[in-house]
């Protein structure tokens, strides 16, 4: 192949690129909008990026007037505290699409600067959410192929495009694990849960958490197997890797978070949202010490999202979808570098 040649294809992967992006951008809109979503535009630098222990965060240096004094902030890594704020204030139906930063990640299905999109509802739960997001998948799909877009690039691995017309498979943590690492996540104590995982071949260290533990068997046991699975509905999850998700009544092993992966790929990360400010506080803690533990940066506690829970959050439900992969899902693609019209090598 030329030079010439090459140009031209990468010129027609742009072109692509560009235009299906469009189309995708405008159908999660018209979505929303017809379901009276309110669409929000929050800050993307802030005093805390979220405390997630395996998500880092860019920090940034902003001078405050001329000639001021500069102080530290931080590039989000989602939107999700400001929408919870938004919910406190007496919003009941929003929707976020703005780009999220995430530092340390850029592999084939991951850059560092990606778009995000999120939404919320109050007074639902992850199941009402759930239905958003394969209601929403089905209408970006059409959107994409009534565009006639699907067609104008030859892609190899076409047969893992998304499918509106399969059943979505379902599939809870507990049953994941059994399944495939061999041992159960809910047993008397953490002990006995770690002490099982480590005969069932899992590598378990002294000092590790049973979050750590889980999290090792996921990626390790679990993800493969999910790469052979077309839609998977993966909820709900063991209470110790909740994040902000609330528990699940009678159930206190467990939280009301789900994920939703296309052939291995995660596509979306939601929960019914924990409103509890003192257990919302006592997990930031905790996430906090992890990271010191981890020798992981460390990030303020962002009060001002505390004191609105305090306020008086409603019971809510929300969600987080990648669209860059969200695009690649439903063409099929392998790379996100094939979405994106310039990558974190051509920024």
């Amino acid at each position: 192949m030329t030079d010439r040649q090459r140009f031209s294809a990468e010129q027609a992967r742009l072109y692509w690129a560009v235009q299906a992006r469009a189309v995708l951008l405008r159908a999660i809109r018209q979505f929303f909008d017809r379901r009276h979503f309110c669409e929000v535009d929050p800050p993307q630098l802030a005093t805390s990026p979220g405390l997630e222990l395996h998500l880092d965060a860019m920090r940034v240096q902003v001078r405050t007037g001329m000639g001021g004094p500069m102080v530290e902030r931080f590039l989000t890594t989602s939107p999700e505290y400001f929408c919870k704020r938004l919910l406190s204030a007496g919003f009941d139906r929003i929707y976020v699409l703005q780009h999220a930063f995430r530092s340390g990640e850029h592999s084939q299905l991951h850059n560092p600067e990606f778009m995000m999109l999120e939404w919320y509802r109050a007074d639902a739960d992850w199941r009402t959410i759930v239905a958003d997001c394969k209601a929403l998948f089905r209408h970006c799909w059409r959107a994409l192929h009534v565009a006639e877009l699907a067609p104008l690039w030859q892609r190899p691995s076409v047969q893992k495009a998304f499918d509106p017309d399969l059943r979505w498979q379902n599939l809870s943590v507990r049953q994941a694990l059994r399944r495939w690492a061999g041992f159960d996540c809910e047993m008397a104590s953490d002990t006995a849960v770690m002490n099982r995982a480590k005969q069932a071949g899992i590598d378990v260290r002294a000092d590790d958490t049973l979050a750590d533990v889980l999290m090792q068997a996921l990626v390790e046991r679990v993800d493969p197997r999910l790469a052979s699975m077309p839609t998977v509905v993966l909820a709900p999850w063991p209470r110790c890797l909740g994040s902000l998700a609330r528990p699940v009544p009678n159930h206190p092993q467990r939280a009301e978070r789900f994920e939703i992966y296309h052939y291995g790929l995660e596509l979306a990360n939601g929960f019914s949202e924990l409103t509890d400010a003192p257990e919302q506080r006592r997990r930031f803690e905790q996430d906090l010490a992890d990271r010191r533990r981890l020798q992981r940066p460390l990030y303020p506690l962002d009060e001002r999202f505390l004191a609105a829970l305090a306020s008086g959050m409603p019971p809510a439900a929300g969600v987080a979808v990648g669209v860059d992969r969200l695009l690649m899902a439903l063409i099929g693609a392998g790379d996100i570098g094939e979405v994106l019209p310039f990558g974190f090598e051509q920024a």
